[in-house]
């Protein structure tokens, strides 16, 4: 297998390293552009631009399965392009979804399949201790959206929606969403604290999943045979995400299954963050 590595050489070479690990891997071409990258089917596009789901969608209709390494783009417009050009060309997309990426979330995945519950709680502090960036704001919130998306899909039934803000500076927000299933999914976002906090809970009737992300700590719930409550530990290194991500795109490819966070993914997150953001315009 060829592979293109579209982007800046600094950062493509972090990511050819990765790839050079693997057998699969013939050889690794680093370009600034597509165009040259015309003699291979598989394309990592690190691009964090404004246009990078235009350059997805050229990358797309040459016939390259491409890895798209950037913020989860949330234009829901050109993600349904994206969607629709990928089933048509008959190729595979991963998006850089990192949450979904994790080792330690693909472990806690296969412990509780179908969580009765999730809740997350997320305080960050702004850059300059007093601005907030918008951006950094919505992807902060977008991404863990995406998280619950991927994991409980999309047939929510009803969305309870509350901003923290002071006159139109938004400060936090509170999501409620409840699944056709009956779970429920919640978050609770801070973007203005002065110590950062980072909690996810999972839960079904026979597991309680307590993960602390900055510390990549995961504490297990559950009863024992004596009908007690057993608590177990796990801790996981989250320095080989990049590398276990290009593992799993190539495997898609090679073995013809949907990636890890795939376009409809992003387009399902996309749509339910939109009626989000109007929800929180009418608050």
């Amino acid at each position: 297998m060829k592979i293109a590595i579209v982007g800046k050489k600094e950062r493509a070479s972090a990511w050819e390293k990765h790839l050079r690990k693997l057998s699969i891997v013939q050889e690794v071409v680093i370009t600034n552009n597509l165009a040259g990258s015309d003699d291979t089917d598989t394309v990592l596009l690190i691009d964090d631009t404004p246009d990078n789901l235009h350059q997805l969608l050229h990358s797309i209709r040459a016939g390259n399965h491409t890895y798209l390494i950037s913020k989860l783009p949330t234009d829901t417009d050109l993600l349904d392009k994206v969607y629709h050009a990928s089933e048509e060309a008959e190729v595979n997309v991963q998006f850089s979804h990192w949450p979904s990426l994790s080792d330690s979330i693909n472990w806690i995945r296969q412990q509780i399949p179908k969580p009765t519950l999730i809740q997350v709680k997320k305080e960050t502090i702004p850059l300059n201790y007093r601005v907030i960036d918008i951006e950094d704001f919505d992807h902060d919130w977008i991404d863990e959206l995406a998280l619950i998306i991927k994991w409980m899909g999309g047939n929510i039934h009803r969305f309870e929606v509350k901003p923290i803000a002071l006159g139109e500076y938004p400060l936090g927000l509170d999501i409620s969403l409840r699944f056709e299933s009956s779970a429920v999914a919640s978050f609770q976002f801070l973007a203005t604290t002065d110590k950062e906090k980072h909690q996810r809970i999972f839960t079904n009737n026979n597991l309680m999943i307590d993960f602390d992300v900055i510390k990549q700590k995961v504490r297990i719930h559950k009863l024992n045979d004596l009908n007690r409550i057993a608590i177990q530990e796990k801790v996981f290194d989250p320095s080989d995400t990049a590398e276990w991500s290009v593992v799993q795109f190539i495997k898609s490819i090679q073995l013809k299954q949907p990636t890890l966070f795939s376009p409809y993914d992003a387009l399902l997150t996309a749509s339910t963050a939109d009626k989000i953001k109007s929800l929180l315009q009418k608050n």
